[in-house]
């Protein structure tokens, strides 16, 4: 039995240099536009994210219910289709706890 030998590392090859001039093209924005947008966007991302976690608990549902009728012959789509549904749940639940602990700790400053 022999050990095949680890490849070695490749070179990342010649590094640009940063141009500061490229920094100053960002367009300016004013802090309430910028504030409502990122709102907006992150009201969206969230509301996105929701969504996908509904529609993985619905996958989930139906696939049991495929199951339990003799429609679906494969056992592993089914688990899989429910692992899904709860590791996102899981998750959507760990978020919520941090982001109401974050919120409970900001509420307990003293100003």
């Amino acid at each position: 039995m022999s050990v095949l030998p680890i490849a070695p590392i490749m070179p990342l090859g010649p590094l640009t240099a940063v141009n500061p001039s490229g920094l100053e093209t960002t367009p300016k924005v004013g802090s309430g536009d910028g504030a409502q947008k990122a709102g907006a966007d992150f009201s969206k991302f969230l509301s996105d994210a929701l969504n996908q976690v509904d529609a993985l608990q619905t996958e989930g549902d139906k696939a049991t219910v495929a199951l339990a009728t003799g429609q679906v012959q494969d056992l592993s789509e089914v688990m899989v289709a429910l692992e899904k549904a709860s590791l996102s749940l899981s998750l959507t639940v760990a978020t919520r706890d941090k982001v109401l602990d974050a919120y409970n700790q900001v509420m307990r400053m003293q100003i």
